[in-house]
């Protein structure tokens, strides 16, 4: 036998081995690809988590803004109504430069017993502001706040939403750098509540919200006793609503709130004392039959003794500046609380489809005790905003805004409006105003 045939037999005897081998080996099919599903129950852009009946959808925005103030003219101090301790209108922030960006995941499941839904909402802001630009709130660097996270299953609602006192929150009238006054200021808080659905759009709220984010702070009027301060929570917010809904912007809503105000300090044996303050609103919103894509909406507020349900401090952290807006004094031991009111209101149009215009404006009106202005401890104050903004559409999701204000302060005392939250009061005027401007580019998906 050739050299060639041994190789040939070798080579077909091993080729022959390993079929018979791989002929005993299992065979598998290839796993089949599960492809995500398009959950059209909860509306557009859901889609079915692989492999549950749970849905999810993902949303979010991008905002780029630019912003723009004057300052008022005057003498500085850092102390409100005291002379001597000097600053200057120059430490404050007229430019401001901010990004926003905010990620939604909204998960839902249908139960037998109703959906199960859980919300989160992330923001990761990121420039420099100061303290003017409310919608964002004061940024220096990079920070990634909470928005919003809650349960809701049935009527019930736990954990970080907006708050059920709120009818024109944050979002309704999307300002872009113009503070207002009104229940947006309460924003979002820690909650549990419940919601009754009577049908027909009418529904019914009870919840309890964490008092210590409903409130704003108290003051002695002592230099003697103690320093007065809030005490720690007992009892949480109790607030109610009745609401009427028929559509986007066809809605109705009263609103009611129960803060406790307890002290610590004002006496000299380190103690306090407790009292109730409350809040009392109503708001509505309807669509403009005649203007496509109109609207409009107002809302108004009383408070005794929770004036952040008023939203009475709204230039606090503007250029025109604000007195502080004390839900109480501590005077000798006794709690004397300060009343507040406020009134906002908006309407928008479409011009054209891709172009949308709103005009807005807030009152506010804020009472100090009268013995703590005659001590000159604080001052109650009026204030207002105007403003408009042009809403463009680029193409669907991309939108550029530019936006003008004009903002007044006036105190009772001069000395006590704190310009744009720096800490630096306007120590020769009792009456400030400023203009804001400023365009906000924003994508949205």
């Amino acid at each position: 036998m050739t050299t060639r045939s041994v190789l040939f037999s070798t080579c077909t005897l091993f080729v022959t081995a390993s079929v018979a081998q791989a002929a005993d080996l299992p065979m598998t099919k290839g796993e089949a690809v599960e492809y995500v599903k398009v959950c059209s129950e909860f509306g557009p852009g859901f889609f079915y988590i692989p492999g549950t009946e749970t849905c999810i959808q993902i949303s979010g925005s991008m905002r780029a803004l630019y912003g723009y103030n004057n300052i008022p003219k005057g003498s500085y101090s850092a102390s409100p109504g005291k002379a001597g301790q000097h600053g200057s209108a120059r430490q404050v922030d007229q430019t401001a430069f901010q990004g926003r960006f905010q990620l939604n995941f909204d998960v839902r499941t249908q139960t037998e017993f109703g959906v199960l839904r859980s919300f989160l909402s992330l923001d990761a802001n990121t420039g420099h502001s100061g303290t003017q630009t409310r919608p964002f709130g004061s940024v220096t660097g990079s920070v990634v706040p909470v928005d919003k996270a809650f349960i809701q299953f049935g009527g019930l609602t736990a954990g970080y939403a907006e708050s059920q006192y709120a009818f024109y929150d944050n979002y309704y009238g999307d300002t872009v750098l113009a503070p207002y006054a009104g229940s947006g200021q309460i924003g979002t808080s820690e909650q549990l509540a419940y919601t009754a659905q009577f049908g027909g759009g009418l529904s019914a709220t009870v919840s309890l919200e964490d008092p210590a984010h409903n409130r704003t702070s108290l003051l002695g009027g002592s230099n003697v006793l103690p320093a007065v301060t809030y005490a720690g929570t007992q009892i949480p917010d109790i607030i109610g609503n009745v609401a009427y809904s028929s559509g986007q912007y066809d809605k109705v809503q009263i609103m009611a709130a129960a803060h406790q105000i307890r002290t610590f300090g004002g006496d000299l044996n380190g103690g306090g004392n407790s009292k109730w303050g409350f809040a009392v609103g109503a708001g509505a919103s309807w669509e403009i039959p005649l203007l496509s894509g109109g609207y409009f909406a107002v809302e108004g507020s009383y408070s005794d003794g929770a004036s952040a349900y008023t939203g009475a401090n709204m230039n606090a952290n503007s250029s025109a500046g604000s007195p502080a807006d004390y839900d109480a004094f501590v005077i000798n031991g006794e709690t004397k609380t300060a009343k507040a009111w406020s009134a906002e209101g908006e309407a928008a149009i479409n011009f054209m489809p891709n172009l949308q215009g709103m005009v807005f404006g807030s009152y506010a009106h804020y009472d100090a005790p009268g013995i703590v202005e005659a001590e000159d401890l604080g001052s109650g104050f009026n204030a207002f905003v105007v403003g408009a903004n042009l809403k463009y559409t680029v193409v669907k999701g991309f939108y550029i805004i530019p936006e003008v204000s004009y903002e007044y302060t006036k105190a009772k005392i001069a000395g006590f409006n704190n310009i744009s939250g720096n800490g630096l009061f306007n120590n020769s005027k009792a009456k400030t105003d400023s203009i804001l401007a400023g365009v906000e580019v924003r994508r949205t998906f």
